[in-house]
């Protein structure tokens, strides 16, 4: 069994980390050419290579992030590490309110409010993953689907 869960699933956390990693990016270039760099210097040189780096790895990584499922596996592909479920593993799909990084930590804004996160619970462990960010729209349509797809119950969604 194939079954890969649309893009919809981590595009708010893909859109974040590439509105970071682009904008680092082009700070630094800006930043560089105004302390009399040349537009060559950027890629030629080892410090200003080090300081554009972070940011075109972020925003590569951001283009990684995915929810699969894939032969009875859950493969959620975040922004550290690609975690692997086996589908029997899998006791319930959760869903929770987004608190990370974006919102620190706050569970009542509009961000937490907006925004669902995908959650696992395996072996009497529940495990939260921000980096399948998606909207409150998305997570209705989609998490459903995702259950059936892991034979798992789903955690009634927060209002």
């Amino acid at each position: 069994m194939r079954w890969i869960v649309p893009r919809a699933v981590g595009r708010v956390a893909r859109a974040v980390g590439l509105g970071v990693g682009v904008a680092w990016v082009l700070a630094a270039s800006i930043g560089l050419i105004n302390i009399g760099a040349e537009l060559v210097d950027l890629i030629t040189r080892p410090a200003s290579l080090i300081v554009l780096i972070p940011g075109v790895l972020l925003a590569s990584r951001a283009l990684m992030l995915r929810v699969k499922v894939d032969a009875g596996t859950l493969i959620i592909v975040s922004w550290w590490r690609t975690y692997r479920f086996d589908s029997r593993e899998v006791e319930e799909l959760l869903v929770e309110h987004y608190s990370g990084y974006i919102n620190r930590w706050a569970d009542t804004d509009i961000t937490a409010r907006n925004v669902k996160i995908i959650g696992v619970a395996v072996a009497g462990r529940d495990r939260f993953f921000p980096a399948t960010a998606m909207t409150n729209a998305t997570a209705r349509n989609l998490l459903p689907e995702l259950a059936r797809a892991l034979d798992a119950p789903l955690e009634v969604m927060p209002q």
